[in-house]
Parts: structure tokens; C-alpha cells; sequence
């Protein structure tokens, strides 16, 4: 399985994730004509936005944010939603949440790639953000 097959499976896993936990989800299908985001969820009123990562080695290029997906994830958020958010799953299915602030930030401060620490530091535990989902719904 290629790259792109890998990553494909991962946004369509991530997108049940969601679903399973009660959200929403809309997976994009276009992202060959430059699609800014793989995933849109909704739940209790809040709206995510999520560019899925499948990372085949320990860490996350941080080139891999384009300068479309910042654009679109900041008016996504200044309208208005929820933060754009990176899902960047390593080997052993670890995924991390980091918002596409934080990666720009960290890429200003010249930065170049994010190990799993440095995402649990700059991000969350996908499991630790969805415990503070149901917190704010009170699901939990």
C-alpha cells in the first residue's frame, strides 16, 4: 500500500472515530484540486475542521502544513468555528491532535518536524481531547 493509499485509510478511520463518538462527520473526497482540510465535525453545536497526517516514521514534517490549509483553518476559525486541528497518528495508531496555529508558530520559530512528544507538549491525545469533548457536553 502506497502513501497516499495509507492516507486516505486514515482519514476514513478518523472519520469513524468521530462518528462513533457521536459527532457529525463529513469526509472530503476532492482533495486532489487542493481541498485545505480531509475532515468537518460537528457536535453540541461546535464545528472542527481536521487535516488528517499518517505518519510512517516517529515523526511529523512540519511542511506537510501548506499555506492553503493555514489560510483556510484561520477564517474557518475567525467566522466563527472551532480551531483547524491537525490528526497526526504515528505507528502503533498514537494520534495527536495540534492545532494549525501551533504548527505555524513552531514552523515561524524554525522548526522543522514534531516527534510524539513534541506533540503531546504542543497538542493532545486524541483520546484526552474526545474526554474533554464529552466534559463540555456533559456526556462524560
Amino acid at each position: 500500500m502506497n502513501n497516499k493509499e495509507k492516507g486516505t485509510r486514515f482519514e476514513k478511520e478518523f472519520a469513524v472515530l468521530l462518528a462513533d463518538n457521536w459527532f457529525w462527520v463529513h469526509l472530503f473526497q476532492d482533495n486532489k484540486n487542493g481541498q485545505p482540510c480531509d475532515v468537518i465535525a460537528a457536535r453540541a453545536g461546535r464545528t472542527y475542521l481536521f487535516d488528517c497526517k499518517d505518519c510512517q516514521n516517529d515523526y511529523f514534517q512540519l511542511s506537510r502544513m501548506e499555506e492553503n490549509q493555514y489560510n483556510a483553518m484561520h477564517l474557518f476559525e475567525v467566522t466563527g468555528n472551532s480551531r483547524g486541528k491537525f490528526a497526526i497518528r504515528f505507528p502503533g495508531n498514537d494520534i495527536y491532535l495540534v492545532d494549525y496555529w501551533q504548527i505555524k508558530a513552531l514552523q515561524n520559530d524554525g522548526v522543522k518536524r514534531l516527534d510524539r512528544m513534541g506533540c503531546a507538549v504542543h497538542g493532545e491525545r486524541f483520546q484526552q481531547w474526545m474526554e474533554e469533548q464529552d466534559r463540555k457536553d456533559n456526556w462524560g
